[in-house]
């Protein structure tokens, strides 16, 4: 038997040969956006914004971004100026998500931004807070209708000199794609896609009209989609071969009137977080002012998210339809969300039809509910407050298809509450401390319960829970740091037959950039930009259920879950850059007969940017992985090594070549299993505009990409390989119609 020296230096050594053979056959090479550390469960989330320093104006673009993409079992980001929700408002992309201003400006003077990571249990986690400064330029005009992200649904002070003149405004956008594929070389065959080749043809199209005077101003906006291939048809997923191959994606006609607004077309509506918030759908909605603090709103939408030309105004159906109406009041008209009662009512009704987005609906479920909403603050925004109570009937009707002949116990119609509290305290708020460096130190407490079997079909929500989170976030300067602590339990009925579940979290992020925290004015480009992440979770039952199906100890859950993070990035200078991450994750089993089934598992990464020239760009990125199962003591590593270059060619204007090579080996040190892939692609872009700078007749973007990936895996067990191999080559022309 070898010695664990000797087996560590094989397993080593067959990975380096590994990584030099993937990069010798130079088989594929992964997009940038498949980055390994990003998929690791331990790698912490942190935001930049494209602001920091400098002040806005109320029309200028609000971005942030992620260092990684977010991964779907983490949740969603939620934004909020001050106590405002403007995620609806943020366009979401790939590790970006980018605030344009429309018919909504920034708020002018001092605020702030705040990014939440909402869990799939509503675990709410603040992950950035970045000072807004915006300042109204002198040539600003407010268009009519127009307001502050901030005073949604208040009337802006003053207009425009040209006001009463009519306007009219109509923007045809066109664009043309051209995609296509060579035969595509696959190994094994049955693995080759279908169809093979192909060459498609698709478009899409918007016609954008705009009226307004005074103070009143409609718009309209329709967007159309065409394909040549049924099968990329946006319908084809519920209509097979009926699909048309041209189709209405979305529209949106606005009637805006001072305070009055309705709506027709793809909209959003409610902002009770139990009962409807934010739901999407096509439909009709108004807002209707009743005096100088209240305002009436309305909405029918149809039950899930539907495109084409059928069931055009969306409500049609009523078994299949959302309807809502709220009253609001604003009782400190100077100050908007001073102190704001909101009052809400939604009748929601669904059949099992395929939805565009989430599949088909399991079973038919009715609604009906109704909700208060109280927000408010003082005059200095200091203290910051919210709550609300939500009554829901939910019913299930029963469905023979799916009781199968069973003898099924038939749901109950019957009414749950849901309610939550949230109360926000600046202790310190902008204490000038040193070099002009300003502390602030807030605390926040939230409350949520929802009652079992509470549902409301307009909003998601998890019933059976209630949690209690308490967090502490200060700024100093561009240092910010973050605790929280959260306590959440399950089985709110006290069933005895039932396991009820408590979890324990507490977090701590720490972010500081070194390199300009001291020497603001002269940055220390030595020294990085760091963050570190911590989090406890602690997951267990309360108790062995009586007359349950738990006949041990060992079967009650009580886990502890330790996670360590920490990011560090260098601008060394214009040309180069260096960013290194490293996180540790720890889960302790603790229940009888099962402390030996702990899992470790870390990931190191370092990243590397050199500007080799004006035009030469290159990207490096390294990576390890390790996981070790400590009940069966085997460890699995993967290594990964992955450069990219760009080069703009100086002779072509507007032409880009643009390369990756990402090669992977990984293995056991037990050297029971060897696997690497490689995946290699080269691409070469041209783009060309004809028209004036200021008004584009056509923009042409033409790509050429070659791809090829190869992939092995060898277990020594059951001396069982196999082997995969793909080579493609596909191009694309688009016609962008301005």
């Amino acid at each position: 038997m070898r010695k664990t020296g000797s087996r560590k230096f094989i397993f080593k050594f067959r990975l380096l040969w590994a990584v030099i053979g993937s990069l010798a056959v130079i088989p594929s090479f992964i997009h940038h956006s498949q980055r390994f550390i990003s998929a690791q469960s331990s790698d912490p989330l942190t935001v930049t914004t494209n602001f920091t320093g400098r002040k806005l104006g109320p029309s200028d673009t609000v971005e942030l971004s992620t260092d990684r993409p977010l991964r779907n079992d983490e949740g969603r980001l939620v934004m909020f100026i001050d106590t405002t929700d403007v995620t609806s408002l943020f366009a979401a992309e790939s590790g970006l998500r980018r605030l344009t201003p429309g018919i909504y400006r920034l708020p002018v003077g001092e605020s702030t931004l705040r990014v939440y990571l909402v869990g799939s249990e509503t675990q709410w986690r603040l992950i950035g807070e970045f000072p807004l400064s915006v300042e109204r330029s002198p040539d600003v005009k407010i268009e009519p209708g127009s307001t502050s992200v901030a005073n949604a649904g208040q009337p802006e002070n003053g207009s425009s000199p040209d006001a009463d003149s009519l306007k009219v405004g109509f923007t045809p956008t066109t664009s043309i794609n051209v995609k296509g594929q060579n035969q595509t070389r696959t190994f094994p065959l049955e693995s080759a896609p279908d169809p093979n080749p192909f060459t498609d043809l698709d478009g899409q199209s918007s016609l954008e009209l705009k009226v307004s005077r005074r103070n009143w101003a409609i718009s309209n906006k329709f967007d159309f989609v065409g394909v040549s291939a049924r099968r990329n048809a946006i319908r084809f997923g519920e209509l097979q071969n009926e699909a048309p191959l041209i189709d209405l994606s979305s529209y949106l006609v606005e009637l805006t009137a001072k305070r009055f607004k309705m709506n027709l077309g793809h909209i959003s509506f409610g902002s009770n977080r139990h009962l409807i918030n934010s739901f999407s759908s096509r439909g009709v909605s108004a807002t209707v002012p009743v005096g100088p603090g209240n305002e009436l709103s309305f909405a029918a939408m149809n039950g899930t998210s539907i495109v084409g030309y059928d069931n055009f105004l969306g409500a049609t159906r009523r078994n299949h339809s959302v309807i809502g109406a709220g009253f609001a009041r604003e009782f400190v008209k100077e100050r908007p969300n001073g102190f704001r009662l909101e009052f809400s009512v939604t009748r929601g009704s669904l059949l099992p039809l395929t939805n565009l987005n989430q599949g088909a609906v399991n079973d038919a479920e009715t609604s009906f509910g109704f909700g208060f909403r109280l927000l408010g603050s003082d005059k200095k925004q200091r203290l910051r407050w919210e709550g609300g109570v939500t009554r829901s009937r939910f019913t299930n009707p029963q469905d023979p298809l799916l009781d199968q002949g069973q003898s099924v116990v038939a749901v109950k119609e019957t009414w749950r509450t849901a309610r939550y509290a949230e109360v926000s305290f600046d202790v310190i708020q902008g204490m000038n401390l040193w070099k002009e460096k300003k502390l602030k130190v807030t605390g926040t407490y939230r409350h949520e319960e929802i009652e079992p079997l509470f549902r409301s079909i307009a909003a998601q929500t998890q019933p059976d829970k209630a949690k209690n989170q308490f967090e502490v976030s200060a700024s100093f300067g561009e240092m910010n740091l973050v605790f929280g602590n959260l306590r959440e339990r399950d089985n709110l009925a006290d069933i005895p037959s039932i396991l009820r579940t408590l979890n324990r979290r507490n977090s701590v992020n720490f972010a500081l950039p070194l390199n300009s925290f001291f020497t603001p004015a002269k940055p220390k480009k030595w020294l990085p930009a760091v963050s570190y992440t911590f989090e406890h979770v602690h997951q267990f039952g309360a108790a062995i259920p009586t007359n349950g199906d738990f006949d041990d100890p060992s079967q009650i859950p009580n886990q502890h879950n330790f996670v360590h993070g920490f990011n560090a990035q260098w601008s060394v200078s214009e040309k180069v850059s260096f960013g290194y991450r490293v996180s540790h994750a720890f889960a302790d089993n603790r229940q009888p007969g099962r402390e030996l089934a702990d899992l470790r598992s870390g990931v190191q990464g370092m990243t590397m940017g050199l500007k080799v020239s004006r035009d030469f760009d290159l990207d490096i990125e390294v990576s390890r992985e390790f996981q070790t199962n400590l009940e069966v003591a085997r460890t699995d590593e993967t290594i990964r090594i992955g450069p990219k270059v760009v080069w703009r060619t100086p002779f072509l204007k507007n032409s880009v070549f643009s390369a990756n090579l990402s090669a992977t080996a990984a293995g056991d040190t037990g050297n029971l299993n060897d696997s690497r892939n490689a995946e290699f692609d080269i691409q070469w872009a041209y783009r060309f505009t004809l028209g004036k700078e200021k008004f584009k007749k056509l923009d042409t973007q033409f790509f050429i990409r070659y791809a090829n990936r190869y992939g092995s895996t060898f277990e020594r067990l059951f001396l069982n390989n196999a082997f995969n191999k793909t080579e493609s080559f596909n191009f694309g022309l688009s016609f962008n119609i301005l």
